[in-house]
């Protein structure tokens, strides 16, 4: 089941969402040394699209060493954490083919630089920042590569930078679900993907006769907090066609650890939505779904993103 985006287009992705602390880049100020593969544009335009499916790639002869990007904050702040998606996570396929970061250097406004090696993983990688301070842009580097099996273009699909912007949602110690639709080219469909602030990645139920009435996604926060909003992005967020294709919820079931329960109606829309409900005190939520808008082309329910709030 292809749930992802069809385009191959270019992005690298800083904070499109402040849920998880995500920090706003001005929409103008990114800058790359390159962004031209065989005539198509992978250039700074393409940067903040939410979707690890399109990616950032120079477009320099070689492997493009010393090729960088280059972000503004749109006011300064202190950047604790980058998440990088490294390479061109379009398909595996498409991650073994294309080139990925090893070394990269991060340098920032103050003058600060620190360099890091990533693994060479299809997975997001998260980089503590050295002494963070308040910094107006930061700077990626690419200083050596893992080669690719086919081409000699370095691709980064999405990068976030962390900070304390934005609304935080109740972190989640672990996510639990009835069931999980099988890993395929596209990637995973797990749980924890509800909190990626990536449009593109999501979790998606399995059962091959159902359409996810019945299924569930439960987030376990580890302690009580008084839980009384959500966020979502429901059904398949990448795009509006996209959304249309698979079942998306109508109407839930949130089912708190002390066994009481809430009732939500979830809007047929590819944008996120908040939703309120009287607080309750827990240790947990489980999100079962009861009703489903049908999809036109598969009959499996995903969920994009989900976060709790006190």
């Amino acid at each position: 089941m292809l749930l992802t985006s069809t385009l191959c287009l270019a992005s690298l992705m800083l904070g499109a969402t402040a849920e998880a602390g995500a920090l706003k880049v001005s929409d103008s100020s990114a800058k790359t040394t390159s962004g031209e593969v065989n005539s198509i544009r992978y250039d700074a335009k393409h940067l903040r699209d939410g979707k690890q499916s399109t990616v950032w790639m120079e477009g320099e002869d070689g492997s493009g060493l010393g090729s960088y990007v280059e972000l503004r904050l749109n006011e300064p702040a202190v950047v604790k954490q980058l998440r990088i998606w490294n390479g061109h996570w379009y398909t595996y396929d498409y991650w073994q083919r294309h080139s990925r970061v090893k070394e990269l250097e991060i340098e920032f406004s103050d003058g600060r630089k620190q360099k890091v090696t990533l693994t060479d993983e299809k997975l997001p990688e998260t980089i503590n920042v050295d002494s963070p301070a308040k910094v107006e842009w930061v700077k990626l580097i690419v200083r050596s590569v893992y080669a690719g099996n086919t081409y000699n273009d370095t691709a980064i699909s999405e990068v976030q930078l962390i900070g304390d912007g934005g609304p935080s949602a109740v972190p989640v110690s672990a996510y639990r679900h009835s069931t999980t639709y099988p890993e395929d080219a596209d990637g995973n469909y797990l749980g924890a993907n509800v909190e990626d602030e990536i449009k593109d990645s999501m979790w998606c139920e399995g059962v091959k006769e159902g359409d996810g009435v019945g299924e569930w996604l439960e987030a376990d926060f580890g302690n009580a907090r008084n839980i009384g909003k959500l966020s979502i992005l429901n059904g398949n967020g990448t795009s509006f066609a996209y959304f249309k294709k698979v079942n998306s919820i109508a109407t839930a079931t949130l089912t708190f650890s002390d066994g009481s329960t809430e009732k939500i109606a979830v809007k047929a829309m590819p944008l996120p939505q908040s939703i309120s409900f009287p607080a309750h005190n827990t240790s947990s939520v489980r999100l079962t779904v009861d009703t489903v808008n049908k999809g036109t082309e598969f009959n499996d329910l995903c969920v994009s993103e989900l976060y709790f709030y006190e």
